[in-house]
C-alpha cells in the first residue's frame, strides 16, 4: 500500500466531507467573482455609451439671442437722418427738405413728397446719383435684391426696412411709385445701371424700430 493510500485510509469520513465542502465553496467563489466582474465591466460600458450619446446630442438648444444695442452714429454735420446699407458698404447722411444742402449735387436728396419715419405710414423718399463720381452715393444700389435691408437713423431711433420690390421707369423727370400706403416705407431712386434712359426704384417696408 502506498503512502498516499495509507494517508487516505487514516482520514475519517467527516474529514473528507469537510475538505470536499471547502473545495466546492472555493469553486463557487471563483465562478461568482468572474461573473460579477463581467457584470461590472458591462455596466460600465453601458453607462459610458449613454454618457457619450448625451454629450453628442445635436438637438438645437433654445438659447436666447441678446438683441444688439443701438448706438447712434456720430453726426457732426447735423444731418436729419443717416442711411446705412451694410450689403454695399453705404453710410451717408441726408438733410431736411428745406435745407440748402438737400440736393443731388451734394448729398442724398430727401425728396419733397416725403414725410418722416416716425409719422403714420411714414414715407421716406431718397434720391441720389449712380455712376462713378464722388457724389454717386447710389452707385452700388444695383447690387441690392428683394429681401435685403436698409437702415435709417432718425431722431434717436434706428428704422430697419426690408426691400419688397425693385422696378424701372422711364427717366423723364417723373416717377410712378407703387407702394402700400398703409405701411411705413423707404423708397430709393437712382439711374439704372448701363441704361441712361431708365431709373430704378427700390421699395422697402419697415421691419423694426430701435
Amino acid at each position: 500500500m502506498s503512502k498516499f493510500d495509507k494517508f487516505i485510509s487514516k482520514l475519517s469520513n467527516k474529514t473528507i466531507v469537510i475538505i470536499a465542502f471547502i473545495a466546492v465553496i472555493g469553486g463557487l467563489l471563483i465562478i461568482s467573482y468572474d461573473y460579477l466582474l463581467g457584470k461590472k465591466e458591462r455596466a460600465y460600458q453601458e453607462v459610458s455609451i449613454s454618457l457619450f450619446s448625451e454629450n453628442q446630442d445635436n438637438t438645437p438648444q433654445n438659447i436666447e439671442k441678446k438683441e444688439e444695442e443701438y448706438i447712434p452714429t456720430p453726426n457732426p454735420n447735423g444731418y436729419l437722418g443717416i442711411l446705412t446699407i451694410d450689403k454695399i458698404n453705404l453710410q451717408q447722411g441726408f438733410y431736411d427738405k428745406n435745407n440748402e444742402h438737400n440736393n443731388v449735387s451734394e448729398n442724398l436728396t430727401f425728396l419733397e413728397p416725403s414725410n418722416y419715419p416716425d409719422e403714420k405710414n411714414g414715407n421716406v423718399i431718397l434720391v441720389a446719383h449712380s455712376g462713378v463720381t464722388r457724389i454717386a452715393y447710389f452707385r452700388n444700389l444695383y447690387k441690392l435684391k428683394v429681401g435685403d435691408t436698409a437702415k435709417v437713423e432718425y431722431n434717436g431711433h434706428l428704422y430697419t426696412y426690408k426691400i419688397d420690390d425693385i422696378y424701372t421707369e422711364t427717366k423723364d423727370g417723373n416717377v410712378i411709385v407703387y407702394r402700400d400706403k398703409n405701411r411705413k416705407n423707404l423708397k430709393m431712386i437712382t439711374c439704372t445701371k448701363n441704361d441712361d434712359t431708365k431709373q430704378t426704384i427700390y421699395i422697402a417696408y419697415l421691419e423694426s424700430v430701435k
